[in-house]
């Protein structure tokens, strides 16, 4: 309307992701590589440490690169959060419940060994015991998004690798509650005794309350609510459904402490169960792959390119022996 004032730096910073997203996709595609990688290299070239940092002597650069990545990483987090929706609509309870030893087993084990030989490396190093604890608990843990659109790309994620990857993302993802606790209490000087034991305790049962009020009202209204929505024969109607499910799953869990994107694979596990399952997948698939090319290309923003060439051996060496 006239008169109506627009944030011309937010619509400017929109139609930078989309066109990248214009771009990037049919690139890799020819060059027969995923658009994960071509995401995280744009957002480099397009970011605060790319061509951003010409803004103050290039004339008009600002109006093709993005300064400031927090004006698109509330939008880049729906992007994960979308990926774990779907990824929940393709399993199933029972399917998970069957997958259970290699959740708590496998994925546990893998936590637990590659934090301590990770922490132990970084006593060696000369870091205190609580600086090296939290080091390793958060270098033990994968991205999720980076690593399922991987797998989903080389069209592996139903194969026996894929199940045991995303076994051990999900109890990293679960393991997320107890590690950001003990950060925040260690990284306030105090030590892990008995009462930060109990606090810690009743942090993941909240956690697990949030889940299991999702479980219990999903199996009793998602169902009959989208036999309703399907009647009307309304796709609007039916979008705005499946978002507001996702979303506020979500919501709920982020209010419990854990991930929204924790929420919404649960409540997308509920959905698989209904006979909706496929329609839904296919109409909130454009939503999942677009916004998280917007997560990635935020990645790729927070890349230090002056970092990575001041220290580029202990850069490298430090990822090799990470992955080793």
């Amino acid at each position: 309307m006239a008169g109506q004032a627009v944030d011309i730096a937010t619509l400017k910073d929109t139609l930078v992701v989309l066109g990248t997203a214009g771009v990037v996709v049919p690139l890799m595609h020819r060059l027969k590589v995923g658009p994960v990688l071509g995401f995280l290299m744009a957002g480099v070239l397009l970011g605060p440490f790319g061509l951003g940092r010409l803004d103050a002597t290039v004339p008009g650069i600002h109006w093709v690169t993005i300064q400031n990545r927090e004006e698109i990483a509330g939008i880049a987090d729906f992007g994960v959060v979308f990926l774990l929706f779907v990824i929940g609509l393709e399993l199933s309870i029972a399917r998970l419940v069957s997958m259970r030893r290699l959740v708590f087993g496998l994925g546990s084990l893998q936590v637990i060994l590659s934090g301590a030989l990770i922490g132990a490396v970084a006593l060696q190093m000369g870091l205190k015991p609580a600086a090296a604890l939290v080091l390793g608990a958060s270098l033990a843990l994968s991205s999720t998004a980076v690593v399922v659109e991987v797998l989903a790309e080389q069209k592996r994620l139903t194969s026996t690798t894929g199940r045991t990857a995303f076994s051990i993302l999900l109890l990293q993802d679960l393991a997320v509650v107890p590690i950001l606790f003990m950060v925040e209490t260690l990284g306030g000087g105090g030590g892990l005794g008995r009462s930060v034991w109990i606090d810690l305790g009743y942090s993941l049962l909240q956690g697990l309350v949030a889940v299991a009020v999702i479980v219990v009202i999903g199996r009793t209204l998602l169902k009959p609510l989208f036999r309703v929505v399907a009647e009307t024969r309304s796709a609007e109607l039916f979008m705005a459904t499946i978002l507001f499910v996702a979303i506020g799953t979500g919501v709920v869990t982020a209010l419990a402490g854990i991930s929204m994107a924790l929420g919404a694979f649960v409540s997308g596990l509920l959905l698989a169960e209904t006979e909706y399952r496929r329609a839904i997948e296919a109409t909130i698939e454009p939503f999942k792959g677009l916004l998280l090319g917007v997560f990635f290309f935020s990645v790729g923003m927070s890349i230090d390119l002056d970092h990575v060439v001041a220290h580029p051996v202990a850069i490298l060496a430090g990822a090799f022996a990470l992955v080793a």
